[in-house]
């Protein structure tokens, strides 16, 4: 996400994982710790809806459990996650954000949690 296409006014609110941050220049935090863990990922946005001063993004992550992610050491697993986010604008720009990430699957892919 652009730091330039976010307001000063910036909340995102997806769960422990951003939480903490509370302006534009904490947004990459979410991405800094998934690179750090997941050095290739990447992001495919697979819908978009928009309806007054909202917009729904679905996107499907990607990557390699190459590195340490959340105290887990790197295990060489390929992943692949949704994520449904909300973005809230004014003014031209995102004011708020809301995602709900797919972080059971990822523990799951990484073999950090039993998968059913």
């Amino acid at each position: 996400m652009r730091a330039d296409r976010l307001r000063t006014a910036y909340r995102p609110v997806t769960g422990r994982l951003v939480n903490a941050q509370k302006n534009p220049a904490g947004a990459g935090s979410c991405a800094s710790c998934l690179r750090s863990g997941f050095p290739d990922v990447h992001w495919t946005l697979e819908e978009l809806i928009g309806e007054g001063d909202t917009v729904a993004a679905l996107f499907t992550m990607r990557g390699t459990h190459d590195g340490e992610f959340f105290g887990i050491p790197a295990s060489g697993n390929k992943v692949s996650v949704q994520a449904m986010n909300f973005y809230y604008l004014a003014d031209g720009r995102i004011v708020g954000e809301r995602g709900q990430p797919d972080l059971l699957g990822v523990m799951q892919q990484i073999g950090s949690v039993p998968a059913p």
